[in-house]
């Protein structure tokens, strides 16, 4: 094999392999929808966690396609209660996703904290998308479900990042 060659299989590897660590961590997400946190939508549920994990860990493009793949997941399972709102939505939460791989490597050591809650704030902050189908008394009374929704599965993925940095070979 030549060293073009060579290194042409390498890269179709590692693409292998980031395929499907997205996919794995996008399925966590449609499994975490299923654990339902107490609020009065059925989506707010442990599903952003695998999107924030994937953003600290592997980065803001993992991120955000975890992040948004997830909650399109999340929506499928309960039916898409807020209809086409979910896309922007979904897109909102890859933005998320994004951030908090971008603000992590601003900082190796503690950046994880802030980038998580630039991420609580972003995904708090998207109940706006809402708006036009719920009200704005529906709207701000969600804020504190949400809020908590996404500090939950916040500390979540911080745990999980912490227990996991540098010991992780993927």
């Amino acid at each position: 094999m030549r060293a073009g060659q060579d290194e042409s299989a390498r890269r179709r590897i590692s693409l292998a392999y980031r395929v499907a660590r997205i996919s794995v961590l996008a399925t966590l997400s449609a499994v975490g929808s299923f654990i339902h946190l107490p609020g009065p939508i059925p989506s707010v549920a442990f599903d952003s966690w695998p999107g924030f994990f994937a953003a600290l860990y592997f980065g803001a493009f993992d991120g955000a396609i975890v992040s948004g793949l997830g909650h399109i997941a999340t929506s499928i399972v309960n039916g898409f209660p807020l209809g086409v709102l979910h896309l922007p939505i979904a897109l909102g939460l890859s933005l998320a996703g994004w951030t908090i791989g971008v603000v992590n490597r601003l900082n190796h050591e503690y950046g994880f904290v802030a980038a998580l809650a630039v991420g609580v704030s972003i995904n708090t902050g998207l109940v706006i998308v809402a708006l036009p189908a719920l009200g704005w008394a529906t709207t701000i009374a969600l804020i504190p479900f949400l809020f908590l929704a996404a500090s939950a599965n916040a500390i979540v993925a911080g745990l999980a990042y912490s227990a996991v940095r540098g010991k992780l070979k993927l």
